[in-house]
């Protein structure tokens, strides 16, 4: 799924730049192609960051695609961004996966939503099959709302939950969940933890 860098636009480097302020370390970018549609997405990445041993992530370029909803485009756009060990060599494949999802979709998304499966498409024997997205904790004082000029991007942090944590999501909903994972004090880094629930 990896392909040669493309050209970026001003705005796709203010982001690049911003991710990369956020991030800290030193910042490279790979890029990804759909495998049937002229799509592709780059993933800017930071090892050893937010500490030894693991990868942060983010979506370069989802932001250049609206999200459509019943009255519209929504007010912001939408990158990705995601940690892991960065022993996980498939994850940046579920990260640009999700966002070919979202490009080709248009549909919202916001903290407190799942993409179903986009982990077991590339390790279909996982614990962890669904991404859960929410607002990225980890820099939450350094990943905000970044205003192009032309539009505006939020992120949100995609992490791997269980099928149990799934439906105590859809029975209980996301604070209750996300109470539970800070009560257990999970590993999101891990994406061989065990379920909490």
């Amino acid at each position: 799924m990896s392909r040669k860098p493309r050209t970026i636009s001003p705005e796709n480097k203010m982001v690049v730049q911003y991710v990369t302020m956020a991030f800290g370390g030193t910042p490279h970018v790979d890029e990804y192609g759909h495998n049937t549609e002229d799509l592709t997405v780059g993933i800017l990445y930071c090892h050893n960051r937010p500490t030894e041993g693991v990868t942060s992530y983010s979506t370069i370029r989802l932001s250049d695609y609206p999200m459509m909803g019943v009255k519209g485009e929504f007010q912001t756009r939408l990158e990705l961004a995601g940690v892991c060990a960065t022993t996980t060599g498939f994850f940046p494949n579920v990260l640009a996966s999700a966002a070919f999802s979202i490009m080709r979709t248009g549909d919202i998304y916001y903290p407190g939503t799942v993409m179903p499966n986009f982990i077991r498409q590339y390790s279909p024997s996982s614990v962890l099959p669904h991404l859960y997205l929410t607002a990225p904790f980890l820099w939450q004082d350094d990943l905000k709302t970044l205003n192009c000029g032309t539009k505006k991007v939020s992120w949100l942090l995609a992490m791997p939950i269980a099928e149990s944590e799934y439906l105590y999501l859809k029975e209980h909903g996301d604070e209750a969940l996300e109470h539970l994972f800070e009560q257990e004090e999970i590993d999101i880094f891990d994406l061989n933890r065990l379920p909490v629930v």
